[in-house]
């Protein structure tokens, strides 16, 4: 079952995402960062709200999240940098924020009109390559079309051939690759992948 993020999903959801992309959020938080980032995060989510999730989905098994999946678009309301900012602070102090800032920053993507932009796919290590990811990807291609989108994209690593393959089996082909020494500082890797799906 998939279905729309709740309030109540925050911590198991971080808690996923958190260690699906350990390396994104060593690269934000510090090597022994990661459990002050994750409080800063559920900070944010409770200062903003339901608002927060907007785009954001959850794979449950047996009323256990076990996969997360995100679609953006330009409808959405954007994060309330104050509130992230005041989260983040509280949790991080003024170092730690410039440096997740800093890091999340060099994720950012502009949503064009008729995109759904895809982000956070990510599936507990135990049900990996059981399909849940691909059935997750359907459900977003087939609501991006109830929504009247003309396309999906998503930024992957370069080095994640595993999802790479996914994305294409689905359909989706690379447009361009991001190449960044910043990336490569931050996230520890330099290329990244964007690729697109026609939503026929």
């Amino acid at each position: 079952m998939i279905r729309p993020a709740q309030m109540a999903d925050i911590d198991p959801m971080l808690t996923l995402q958190s260690e699906a992309f350990a390396d994104k959020f060593t690269a934000a938080f510090g090597r022994h960062g990661a459990a002050r980032g994750l409080a800063a995060l559920v900070r944010t989510h409770h200062l903003q709200g339901p608002a927060s999730l907007q785009g954001m989905h959850v794979a449950l098994a047996q009323k256990r999240i076990v996969g997360t999946i995100t679609m953006r678009t330009v409808e959405m309301r954007i994060d309330d940098g104050g509130l992230v900012e005041q989260a983040f602070m509280r949790e991080l102090g003024t170092w730690g924020t410039i440096r997740a800032m800093r890091a999340f920053s060099q994720l950012e993507h502009y949503i064009g009109r008729d995109e759904g932009y895809i982000t956070d796919v990510a599936v507990v290590p135990d049900l990996r390559r059981q399909g849940i990811a691909l059935t997750m990807m359907r459900y977003i291609m087939q609501l991006a079309r109830e929504m009247g989108k003309g396309r999906l994209g998503l930024y992957v690593s370069a080095s994640n051939t595993k999802a790479i393959a996914l994305y294409y089996t689905l359909g989706f082909r690379e447009q361009l690759v991001r190449r960044s020494w910043w990336n490569a500082v931050f996230l520890r890797e330099r290329r990244w992948m964007y690729m697109t799906y026609p939503i026929l």
